[in-house]
């Protein structure tokens, strides 16, 4: 059921910006380790944009399979970016703010990841433009036939073509 709802959210000719900014910031979830203080402030803040939620956990879940092969970059990235000597200063100011240690920057880990993903959001947000517009123009309508030949994925596709045909 879920796997219909992401094609029929990717295949939708509406919004795709909106899903591949969606899916960016879902590639950025995963680069940022979870169940740290900047996941959890980068994903309520997330909830204040317009975004599709299909397209964000569909790609956190496919990212999260594979992330065990992006982490060692992640992480030998923010090693080599906190063992600069003109970071070290700022860092150590920075981190001396109340409540700033609970952000764990100056684990290379968190802040690998965290760069990461905030540096590269707009590649992403192009790669999956690019992937949409493909996927749309090449396999979009291949896929909707291929979904009505099973059983329920083709009463999903049947019921949400109608509801978009009943749409001005």
């Amino acid at each position: 059921m879920f796997l219909a709802r992401f094609f029929n959210a990717i295949s939708a000719h509406r919004g795709s910006k909106t899903i591949a900014s969606s899916m960016a910031f879902g590639l950025t979830l995963v680069l940022i380790p979870g169940a740290t203080l900047p996941w959890f402030l980068f994903f309520i803040a997330l909830m204040f944009f317009r975004i599709n939620l299909v397209a964000l956990i569909g790609v956190m879940a496919l990212g999260r399979i594979l992330s065990n092969l992006i982490d060692p970059y992640t992480e030998l990235l923010g090693y080599y970016l906190l063992t600069r000597d003109f970071l070290y200063e700022p860092m150590g100011r920075f981190l001396s703010i109340p409540f700033i240690g609970w952000l764990r920057l100056d684990d290379s880990f968190v802040f690998g990841g965290l760069l990461a993903g905030v540096i590269g959001w707009p590649l992403f947000f192009f790669f999956f433009l690019l992937i949409i517009k493909l996927y749309r123009k090449f396999i979009g309508l291949k896929m909707k036939t291929l979904w009505k030949k099973f059983p329920l994925f083709g009463k999903l596709t049947l019921s949400r073509t109608e509801t978009e045909d009943k749409k001005p």
